[in-house]
This record gives structure tokens, sequence and C-alpha cells, in this order.
């Protein structure tokens, strides 16, 4: 009986521990897209604002 629920507590605990880490794992997989994003939306105004203000030709 007593290894039954020692077995049944591991077991739990185990459950316990994956949920953790799947929920750790997504939860930075969404802060990596927002980042992406907002690093994506910077990198296109930086070009927008860019390129309409140099209306010369670059001979750099």
């Amino acid at each position: 009986m007593g290894r039954i629920l020692m077995y049944a507590v591991i077991a739990i605990a185990a459950f316990f521990v994956i949920g953790w880490l799947i929920g750790l794992v997504f939860g930075l997989l969404k802060w990596v897209l927002i980042i992406g994003v907002i690093g994506l939306a910077v990198m296109g105004v930086m070009k927008l604002a860019r390129g309409s203000k140099s209306k010369s030709p670059d001979w750099s």
C-alpha cells in the first residue's frame, strides 16, 4: 500500500513539474516573439525614416 501511494505522489509531482516546464517554455517563446516583432517594427521604421531623409545618391 505504501509503495502504491509513493508512486502516486511521484506521478502527481511529475505532472506538476512537466506543467511548470511547459508553461516556462511557452512563456519564454511568447517573449521572444514579442521582442522579435518589436525589433522588426523598429527596423522598418528606421529604414523608412532613413530612406525618406536622403534623396541624394550614396557614394560611400
